[in-house]
């Protein structure tokens, strides 16, 4: 058998390997429930935020809080946490600006400090 022989069987056999493969019925995968997938001719999409943002109330300090949180964090997650009490607002709004130094200057974090002690503060 030439060297040539060789290489048109390797072929041929690659040619029906695809052939074969593409000729095969798609596996049916599991999937998500329909309400969090959408099928776009052969392009599946998901929605990672299928629930509408949280509204949080009127109150002073509303505009800073969400001009500067909602930069790093989700909404939902900020309305997710528990009532703190102001200590704990205000060692979080803290944190935020030292360690991992949020752009807010020190007027505008007491704002945003008495913004969620007013909304999410432990009464």
């Amino acid at each position: 058998m030439s060297k040539y022989s060789v290489y048109i069987v390797l072929v041929a056999c690659i040619v029906g390997l695809v052939a074969y493969g593409c000729n095969q019925p798609k596996q049916e995968t599991a999937s998500a429930p329909e309400n969090t997938f959408s099928v776009k001719g052969s392009v599946r999409e998901m929605d990672l935020n299928p629930s509408p943002p949280p509204v949080f109330p009127e109150h002073e300090g509303k505009t800073e809080f969400l001009s500067y949180c909602a930069i790093c964090h989700s909404l939902k997650y900020i309305s997710s946490q528990p009532d703190f009490p102001a200590k704990t607002w205000e060692a979080e709004v803290t944190k935020m600006v030292a360690k991992y130094h949020a752009p807010v200057d020190s007027v505008t974090a007491k704002k945003i400090v008495a913004y969620l002690v007013a909304v999410k503060g432990k009464k």
